[in-house]
């Protein structure tokens, strides 16, 4: 048996979290997230020391640079999980996107004192929210190849 290059080890590694081809199981999918989780992290954790004297303009920058590649990795990751389910991308709408827009817009009506509506948007996160990571996490994906190829 030979042993995989770390070359290719990383390239699979960027793959998953950059790329949007193929598919991934349900473990793939955990180490993906925690790797995402991690690297948006460690990012927020020095963006502060890296803007350092840079004013307003350089949290801007990091704050941008930060969301964008959380948005990247994360819907990488998620299409690619999806396709493991036979769904195409436009799914990471419903299962990436929708949760967190609920979130966001409980969230204002909330502040604006619309408690009936901010409520039943914090049930749809959250509902949605459970879908997603038992759809995702917990349910098996199509047994053999699918239309988005084999599993790696």
């Amino acid at each position: 048996m030979t042993e995989t290059p770390a070359r290719s080890r990383l390239g699979a590694f960027v793959n998953l979290l950059f790329g949007y081809d193929g598919r991934i199981g349900r473990l793939y999918f955990l180490l993906g997230f925690l790797a995402f989780v991690g690297i948006i992290g460690f990012l927020s954790g020095i963006a502060e020391d890296v803007t350092a004297g840079t004013g307003d303009i350089g949290r801007y920058v990091a704050f941008a640079f930060i969301v964008g590649t959380g948005v990247w990795m994360h819907s990488a990751v998620v299409i690619k999980r999806l396709h493991d389910r036979d769904k195409g991308a436009g799914w990471y709408l419903v299962y990436g996107a929708a949760p967190f827009g609920f979130f966001i817009l409980a969230i204002y009506f909330w502040t604006v004192r619309a408690i009936e509506i901010a409520s039943l948007l914090f049930v749809l996160s959250f509902g949605g929210l459970i879908w997603a990571i038992v759809e995702l996490g917990f349910l098996r994906g199509t047994r053999g190849p699918n239309r988005f190829g084999s599993k790696y």
